[in-house]
């Protein structure tokens, strides 16, 4: 096979690679994750927040069965496109796990005496949005979804007004959750014209 023909496949893999996110179906579940578990941050039951991940994914999951694959079909990647990928999601499986640690161990610096500065303290509420956002820009890079560096610059933006008010830090997610439905939902409706279901 000659490097010109090699070329051509890896460039025809890199579009199938990148046409698995067309479907706006991560984004839709991305929102909604963020969206539900500042809602009960707000309202004060963040503990069912934690079984929102568990719950969506494998929705998600379900989701792309339902609605992509009869329409694309299932894409299958070469060896080295899924070596590629598992270091990727290992990596970033890694860093959130660092992020998590990272917060905690911040968190744990809220005073309960006056122990901790006063900038340490208004900056707790903003800090979970603020970790969140660095994930986002890890995908946005790994996986080249640039609307990713959207959904941190939200998550940031958002995280501001939780700390100069004093505001609970599920206040951050709520907004960010609704951008990222809107252009999930606006990007399934672009796949669902440009791929629909053969008669």
């Amino acid at each position: 096979m000659s490097m010109l023909d090699t070329t051509d496949l890896d460039q025809l893999e890199e579009r199938v690679y990148h046409s698995i996110w067309e479907d706006g179906l991560i984004d839709i579940f991305v929102g909604l994750a963020l969206f539900l578990i500042g809602l009960f941050w707000v309202s004060q039951d963040s503990a069912y927040g934690s079984f929102v991940a568990p719950i969506l994914v494998p929705l998600w999951a379900v989701a792309r069965k339902r609605i992509s694959e009869p329409r694309m079909g299932v894409v299958i990647l070469g060896p080295q496109r899924m070596l590629k990928e598992k270091k990727k999601l290992l990596g970033l499986f890694l860093f959130g796990v660092f992020t998590f640690t990272l917060g905690i161990g911040w968190y744990a610096l809220e005073p309960s005496g006056g122990e901790a500065p006063s900038w340490v303290a208004n900056s707790i509420a903003g800090l979970p949005a603020a970790l969140l956002a660095v994930p986002a820009i890890i995908v946005a890079f790994a996986f080249g979804l640039g609307r990713f560096f959207v959904y941190a610059l939200i998550l940031l933006v958002s995280a501001i007004p939780v700390v100069v008010l004093d505001l609970r830090p599920g206040w951050a997610f709520i907004p960010s959750g609704v951008f990222c439905l809107v252009v999930g939902a606006s990007l399934l409706a672009r796949f669902l014209r440009k791929y629909p279901l053969a008669d």
